[in-house]
């Protein structure tokens, strides 16, 4: 597999993932945590666990991926799904997950070492971002407010220096990730550990759904009872908004009408308001988002794949070669 025309096709093809934000809900930022994380994980646990602090990258990223891509499809309710996603993308299920994948690594403990304290570090970095009605869960399940601390919007200059900077890692590290064997560990006993964990991360979240929706994470209840809505307050983050209809359209699918001084270009817009009626809110501020930040995404996501595939399968060649050598 040649990585460097991979990447040379992604970056001339990019322009057809250009209106992916008008399809979709907004996508996580990996290239940024790669830029941030990866150096890091190089200066403490050395070279060797790069491609682990890779995956931990995208973990607690996987539930927001799972929900884009199921929420078109329709098979589940929408409000239960992000509900389950939510509660999935919180840092104690991103430790059930990482325990699941250390168990199948050779050297356990410092792969869950490298895998939980990537993840907590990614969830430390999301707050900074300002995200209205958005957050993370650090202390869950025994507590399921979210965190935040709203220093700097998505498309800040920081944030895409280091969006700029996950991409040059990548490639820089490119030919190191992709030589690196995941080491995978042999024994039936851990792996049996690891479907217990696996299992754990998976249906977990279930026992979780009525805790999230009594807090009205993401006014995801408030949404859901939707005669319920006038008078109550309301946070949009990074929603489509159509300038012509005047409306905004919520990961669910449903169209709102948007009521008072609003920006004059569709777009990803975030919004703060009050609910006039069950199908229209109110203004209270909004800030347009001008960023290309699911581009950046789909790219450090294929990027990422590309890079764990090629490790996995080299890794299968030279066993498989070896075998037959002896």
């Amino acid at each position: 597999m040649d990585y460097d025309v991979a990447a040379g096709n992604i970056c001339r093809t990019s322009i057809r993932f250009h209106s992916l934000h008008r399809i979709f809900p907004p996508l996580p930022n990996t290239l940024c945590h790669i830029g941030i994380q990866l150096p890091l994980t190089r200066l403490v646990a050395g070279k060797d666990f790069l491609l682990w602090a890779m995956i931990a990258c995208i973990i607690p990223d996987l539930p927001w991926i799972t929900l884009k891509l199921l929420v078109p499809a329709g098979l589940f309710d929408p409000y239960d799904l992000r509900l389950y996603c939510t509660a999935q993308a919180s840092l104690f299920f991103c430790l059930f997950l990482s325990a699941a994948l250390a168990c199948m690594a050779r050297q356990s403990g410092i792969v869950l070492l490298v895998l939980t304290g990537n993840c907590l570090f990614h969830l430390l970095l999301d707050p900074l971002e300002i995200k209205w009605g958005n957050g993370v869960h650090l202390v869950a399940p025994f507590h399921w407010n979210m965190f935040r601390l709203d220093l700097v919007w998505p498309e800040h200059p920081v944030v895409l220096a280091f969006t700029l900077a996950g991409f040059l890692v990548l490639l820089l590290f490119r030919k190191r990730l992709a030589a690196v064997s995941p080491a995978i560990a042999r024994s039936p006993g851990k792996w049996a550990a690891g479907l217990v964990f696996l299992g754990l991360y998976l249906a977990g979240p279930l026992f979780f759904l009525d805790k999230l929706e009594e807090a009205d994470t993401y006014y995801l209840r408030t949404l859901r009872l939707r005669e319920e809505r006038p008078g109550k307050a309301i946070e949009f983050d990074r929603v489509h908004y159509n300038a012509r209809e005047k409306t905004v359209k919520t990961f669910a699918g449903e169209r709102i009408e948007v009521v008072g001084s609003q920006p004059e270009h569709s777009g990803r817009v975030s919004f703060r308001g009050r609910f006039l009626s069950p199908g229209s809110f109110a203004i209270d501020s909004y800030h347009y988002h001008h960023d290309e930040r699911d581009l950046a995404s789909v790219i450090g996501l294929f990027m990422a794949c590309t890079l764990l595939l090629h490790s996995v399968l080299l890794s299968r060649f030279h066993t498989r070669k070896n075998q037959q050598g002896s």
